[in-house]
């Protein structure tokens, strides 16, 4: 056998073994679309009851109280801190802004909730920063509605 006819037996074998290989790939009947059980269209059929163990209940959302700015202004008059609510979607709740230090009597300010899109907006307030020693404040934001009391994290708020 020559050279050329190896080479072309070899390059055949090669085509032959790729075309097979490669079939398996495509299901019967050329569709390369995964095959479904499910008739398009279909839907499940209702069996007219539904037992207790069956429901699926959605867990109701985390509410949480999130403080985004405590600080003291630029000409320093008064202390800034604003917030709001995640989870809950309402008016009327009570918003407490709460500053502590070690030493000094806390700071609390009330605002009321309002509800805005997708949270309860708890504003911002402005207490006089006479009322705040120099040195280091914790700051949280409460909220209060329905009986049942959140708090967010603390920050620290650095009064010069």
């Amino acid at each position: 056998m020559s050279n050329r006819a190896v080479r072309l037996s070899a390059a055949l074998g090669v085509a032959a073994s790729l075309i097979v290989g490669l079939s398996a790939c495509t299901p019967p009947g050329g569709d390369p679309r995964p095959a479904t059980s499910a008739a398009t269209g279909s839907s499940p059929i209702p069996t007219g009851s539904k037992s207790p163990e069956a429901a699926v209940e959605t867990p109701a959302p985390t509410i949480e109280p999130v403080l985004v700015v405590a600080a003291v202004d630029v000409d320093g008059a008064h202390v800034t801190a604003s917030g709001y609510v995640q989870g809950v979607i309402e008016d009327g709740g009570r918003c407490t802004f709460t500053f502590t230090r070690t030493g000094s009597a806390p700071v609390s300010v009330d605002h009321e909730g309002a509800a805005d899109r997708l949270t309860t907006s708890c504003g911002t307030v402005q207490p006089d920063a006479s009322r705040f020693a120099r040195g280091t404040w914790s700051v949280t934001l409460g909220y209060t509605s329905g009986g049942r009391g959140y708090e967010s994290a603390p920050v620290q708020l650095e009064v010069p």
